[in-house]
């Protein structure tokens, strides 16, 4: 089984006077949503995506199982922000990017990563950082056939052009990553204000420095916002490990604040070794009693 601890932070940056990033905490889920839009759109946006992805998790046990669930789980929330852009002229042509993990099967060790717009789910594996998504994004097409560089693609004045996002459309194509977990490994769920701003050897340079997810979560926040934050930031740090024991510690939150519970379940070791018990207590009180009826069967003699 694979146990996750999570961290998270997200701020507003240098530059900008609102915060339109979200992100949910969630055991099984972990999200990060960076909302665009007219005056208030981009932060409803990116709230209405992370609450419907949290509903839908949370509305029945075990929660979503497999691909097709993530894939009409954001199908969902594409639609619940398209139609709120429609109802209120305001918000018309708001939307958000969105990089979710999910955890479909944690006994077989099985989660997939989804992605629309260039928000980024990054891997830390046997030393190595490796990003798992591939960006929705106009520098990225430029990219690929070579015209820029990654470096550059970093300040391409057309960096913020998406060629993706929730909400915009009625309908939504949308990537997904299944993925086989192994002890140890860590993710990084992050909006394009981390990435726009520090590299990726920067952020392998923190991830080797930084044991703990919520101190990860926060040094990568202040990494951006020492290079310049000219955008909102948000970072979602998620550690596996593989255990047998059920156990399940569980960091919870959606928006901007997150709260941490513990829940342990009893461990089968435990159960067999009360019934073991039990049994050797029934059995000496049987014992008990033949050697009293033997004793008073002597004396009666």
């Amino acid at each position: 089984m694979i146990r996750g601890r999570a961290g998270a932070s997200t701020h507003v940056g240098q530059v900008r006077t609102g915060n339109e990033d979200a992100y949910v905490v969630l055991d099984g889920l972990y999200a990060v949503a960076d909302g665009m839009g007219g005056h208030s759109a981009g932060e409803v946006a990116s709230a209405i995506a992370v609450k419907t992805l949290a509903e839908i998790h949370t509305s029945t046990k075990p929660g979503m199982t497999t691909p097709e669930q993530v894939a009409e789980a954001i199908s969902t929330a594409n639609t619940a922000i398209f139609h709120e852009s429609l109802d209120d002229s305001e918000k018309a042509g708001m939307g958000t990017t969105l990089t979710a993990l999910v955890v479909t099967d944690p006994i077989a060790h099985q989660i997939v990563i989804a992605n629309i717009g260039d928000s980024r789910t990054y891997r830390w594996r046997d030393g190595q950082l490796q990003q798992v998504t591939v960006d929705h994004s106009h520098v990225q097409t430029l990219v690929e056939r070579g015209a820029i560089s990654a470096a550059e693609a970093r300040t391409h004045y057309q960096r913020n052009i998406v060629l993706r996002a929730l909400g915009i459309d009625s309908s939504i194509d949308i990537d997904l990553f299944p993925v086989e977990v192994r002890d140890g490994d860590r993710f990084i769920l992050c909006s394009d204000g981390l990435v726009d701003e520090a590299d990726d050897s920067e952020i392998e340079n923190e991830v080797r420095l930084k044991s703990e997810p919520q101190q990860l979560a926060d040094s990568l926040i202040n990494l951006a916002n020492a290079h310049g934050g000219r955008d909102n930031i948000t970072v979602v740090v998620v550690d596996f490990s593989v255990t047998g024991d059920p156990s399940e510690s569980t960091k919870v939150g959606v928006g901007t604040e997150s709260t941490h519970t513990s829940v342990e379940a009893a461990s089968p070791a435990g159960t067999s070794t009360s019934r073991r018990t039990k049994n050797a207590l029934a059995l000496a009180g049987a014992v008990a009693a033949v050697v009293a009826m033997i004793v008073a069967l002597v004396l009666a003699l």
